[in-house]
């Protein structure tokens, strides 16, 4: 989740426990996907002047934690239209918004959007809340495309779909100001392909700048092991292989996880089989053949000698 607080005064509750308290069990929760964490640096690097970004902020003692805090520090007029990332979002929220991210490859599944109408509840219970009523509260679900299971779920939780232009869906009939984002329109409405990253079609994405920025992640992926372990990763890598090919990845990702890719047809196309060969030992290079086929290119002299090897061998001698 991220939660977005859009005034000056607001101070960001901290349910950490003191160094030193060993009594307290709760536990840092686990990376399971990938897609959340570059999205959250887009968002903190293209974010409206004024606004602080934190990331992994706990809600509950329970826990759970948002994926980002956002507090609005400036004293002036808010300046949203200055927004580098998902422009046409910051004006549709109240002064404190809860952001729900789901990326494009576990995407939205059943009860996601009733989950996120129980963070509201569930934040606006805790004391630090610096608001007190559900009408000053802002949910945000930001999806890679509409779906059929999010349209399952407008049903499911008795809400009226209000198209918005940009690619954003206002929901009616929530106590919530309650925003979906659909990425690939916005990113399409925005012209960024920093947002396209994020889609289903980040494999259309040319501009070098938003190609710099993801390999600069998966550089760093490669080298922290609960970054590589994520569920998404290995689709990450498919995606900027289809964009920048295997050149783009050559000095980023382990060549194992790129060839992991292909069929044994593809990474051996081109190859100059003599140059194969050299790396291959003599028995690794008969492995899984037949007698047959392992005689199969000898010339009778070879043949011979073959015999004649295999009559010492067997008579002892």
């Amino acid at each position: 989740m991220l939660i977005v607080y859009g005034t000056q005064t607001v101070t960001a509750h901290k349910n950490s426990p003191p160094d030193g308290n060993q009594n307290d069990t709760r536990k840092e929760p686990a990376l399971k996907t990938f897609w959340r964490y570059p999205y959250a640096s887009l968002m903190k690097e293209r974010k409206p002047p004024g606004w602080e970004v934190k990331v992994e902020e706990v809600l509950s003692l329970a826990p759970r934690s948002a994926d980002q805090l956002l507090l609005y520090r400036d004293s002036t007029e808010r300046r949203d239209h200055e927004a580098k990332v998902m422009r046409g979002l910051w004006p549709l929220l109240t002064d404190v918004a809860i952001l729900e991210f789901k990326g494009p490859t576990r995407g939205l599944r059943q009860r996601d959007l009733m989950k996120l109408l129980s963070y509201g509840t569930e934040y606006l219970s805790l004391g630090e809340c610096p608001i007190q009523k559900p009408s000053e509260l802002s949910l945000v679900l930001v999806v890679p495309k509409e779906t059929p299971t999010l349209r399952r779920e407008y049903e499911r939780c008795e809400v009226e779909p209000e198209q918005l232009e940009g690619g954003y869906v206002r929901l009616d009939g929530c106590r919530y100001t309650l925003v979906v984002a659909l990425l690939d329109k916005v990113a399409d409405a925005d012209r960024d392909d920093f947002l396209r990253l994020f889609t289903d079609d980040r494999g259309k994405v040319k501009d070098s700048k938003s190609l710099q920025w993801i390999q600069a992640w998966i550089r760093k992926a490669s080298t922290m092991e609960e970054l590589k372990d994520t569920e998404e990763y290995r689709d990450v890598v498919k995606g900027l292989l289809e964009t920048v090919g295997v050149e783009g990845l050559l000095n980023l990702v382990d060549p194992n996880e790129i060839l992991s890719h292909y069929d044994p047809e593809q990474r051996l196309a081109g190859l100059d089989p003599d140059e194969l060969l050299r790396h291959v030992t003599p028995e690794q290079r008969l492995t899984g053949l037949d007698p047959e086929q392992r005689l199969a290119g000898l010339d009778p002299e070879q043949l011979r000698l073959l015999r004649a090897a295999l009559d010492k061998k067997l008579n002892g001698s």
